[in-house]
């Protein structure tokens, strides 16, 4: 019997089962008498075995039996899980994952399963180590690795069978694409309508008007539907990556991980995965203490790292905090200026929230050795820029001796977007109200500090205040700019208010962000275009950038 039309069916369910055993055994670990869990964990193993028998996989077949095999002896009472049957079986699932992987690329490739089945079949958890293992994962070819990291990216976020009630409906990504763009120009035509109304003067058409924009509403938020997903989807795999790097520097971690059922743009999905990878691995390499340290420290002999997603109206906050050694504000400004950052000058004068942003600066890192994990200073940067690129700001908060948290806080959807629009010299400027926190009327005689690094105050504060001309280069004088009185855009910048002066605040407006290309990809200071209903191009401010 042919059962080649059977193989996509097979390779997806397989890899939800997979995805689901992964994160399981990881829960387990920290509650190994959890009996519910553990019937659910065999269950997984003894479906993919069935499923593999069915397809004829035999190598699939062999290697689920003895997982299996092992999760029964668990189940039965005969021995608890131990942290070396978890690596052992979390190795399984990753040849099991790679195998799956193969099967959905029609390649060749073969991968000797033979001292992992030999492993499995020999374990006696009387002679298992409890302590820390270094498991040996066959090399697998190049191509077969960037499989599997591509289909994780998709794979189902179902964590127990009994939760498949969730259900989704797969569409090309270029058709959700297509729509938005679709939605973007209807959205640009709505405000060419709007002002062909206003300059003509046609009262009849403001009902038409008024309709139209209902249904530009409603289209815009089925197709913000269609491309949502939850963060589950990506954040499956980050117990079992603090989990590795834990065992393998020796650390005892507990993870927590809440409101992975909330939904965001898929763009920011796949955009936002690697920044929190980076973060999780210096949590648990340079945040968390060795469990000797913590106990004379007073803290409890295990860590704690913490991933809390919460979304507030049309933004999304994910929030990383670990209560390791925190990080103090001197030791960074000081090796900034070692390392040319920053001069003594400007070290002096800043602030502790300052400080920790040079974690961020490209090249910068703390670290007195270099890692496979980190010490190269690149993470941070990294983290910084992509969090950017999503019109979003990164907050780095820490208490020495305590921990640090690392707060990340970004709109839903990246596409579509409400901006405050102001005017500035002859062009007018979008700034997206994510980070505009309100809007000021400041005196001239107001601004003090340095002509490089003037202030004002505002509301008991002392603000740092950029003038927009001068950062564009625009001329001093401008017809617009009367009186005495100085419009004011006041933004957060990475936990700091930052006052950016323009000449006239127009309003909010919703727009539709254009990525830029080359050239105009280059220009500093902006992050992206949109189109107004009279054709101009208005580009967007990148706050970050300018402060």
């Amino acid at each position: 019997m042919d059962m080649s039309p059977y193989r996509d069916l097979f390779v997806s369910e397989a890899h939800s089962h997979l995805s689901a055993f992964s994160e399981l055994l990881v829960q387990l670990e920290n509650a190994p008498d959890d009996s519910a869990a553990i019937n659910e964990l065999f269950r997984h193993a003894h479906s993919l075995k069935g499923m593999g028998a069915t397809m004829g996989f035999e190598q699939i077949v062999g290697i689920a039996h003895l997982m299996e095999n092992q999760l029964s002896r668990i189940r039965t009472g005969e021995f608890r899980l131990l942290p070396a049957l978890t690596d052992l079986l979390l190795e399984g699932g990753d040849t099991l994952s790679r195998l799956v992987s193969l099967i959905e690329s029609g390649s060749d490739a073969f991968e000797n399963t033979a001292g992992l089945a030999e492993r499995l079949a020999a374990f006696d958890p009387a002679t298992a180590s409890d302590g820390r293992l270094h498991t040996q994962t066959p090399p697998v070819p190049e191509d077969t690795v960037q499989e599997t990291t591509s289909q994780e990216k998709v794979a189902d976020s179902h964590v127990f069978r009994h939760s498949d009630s969730f259900k989704s409906v797969r569409i090309k990504t270029e058709t959700l694409d297509h729509l938005v763009n679709i939605t973007g120009e209807l959205i640009t035509h709505r405000h060419r309508l709007a002002e062909s109304v206003r300059l003509a003067d046609v009262a009849t058409s403001t009902s038409s008007l008024n309709q139209l924009a209902a249904l530009l509403r409603d289209l815009r938020d089925e197709v913000f539907k269609a491309r949502m997903l939850p963060f589950s989807t990506i954040a499956e795999r980050f117990p079992r990556l603090v989990r590795d790097l834990a065992r393998k520097q020796g650390k005892e971690v507990n993870f927590q991980l809440e409101g992975k059922e909330i939904e965001l743009d898929r763009g920011i999905l796949e955009e936002i995965a690697d920044p929190i990878v980076h973060i999780l691995r210096n949590a648990v390499d340079h945040g968390l203490e060795p469990a000797d340290d913590r106990v004379t420290a007073g803290k409890p002999f295990c860590g704690t790292i913490s991933l809390t997603v919460r979304r507030d109206k049309d933004h999304l906050e994910i929030v990383i905090t670990d209560d390791g050694r925190g990080m103090d504000p001197e030791r960074l400004k000081q090796k900034a200026v070692e390392k040319g950052l920053i001069t003594d000058e400007q070290a002096a004068r800043m602030s502790s929230p300052e400080a920790y942003q040079l974690v961020c600066a490209p090249g910068f890192s703390t670290a007195v050795t270099v890692t496979d994990i980190s010490g190269r200073g690149v993470g941070m940067d990294a983290v910084h820029e992509a969090v950017r690129s999503l019109a979003g700001v990164l907050t780095i908060q820490s208490q020495m001796g305590q921990g640090s948290s690392f707060i990340m806080r970004m709109p839903i959807a990246i596409s579509i977007i409400h901006a405050l629009m102001v005017q500035c010299g002859p062009f007018e400027m979008a700034f997206p109200l994510n980070v505009v926190t309100h809007t000021a009327e400041l005196k001239r005689s107001a601004i003090r500090g340095t002509d490089r690094c003037p202030t004002i105050f505002l509301d008991g504060a002392e603000l740092p205040f950029k003038s927009l001309r001068r950062l564009f280069d625009l001329p001093e004088e401008y017809s617009g700019m009367q009186g005495e009185l100085l419009p004011a855009v006041i933004c957060e910048v990475a936990g700091i208010p930052t006052a950016f002066s323009v000449d006239r605040v127009i309003g909010q407006q919703e727009i539709f962000v254009r990525p830029l290309r080359s050239p105009l990809s280059h220009l500093h200071g902006v992050s992206g275009a949109t189109i107004t209903g009279d054709g101009r191009v208005l580009f967007v401010a990148d706050v970050n950038a300018l402060a």
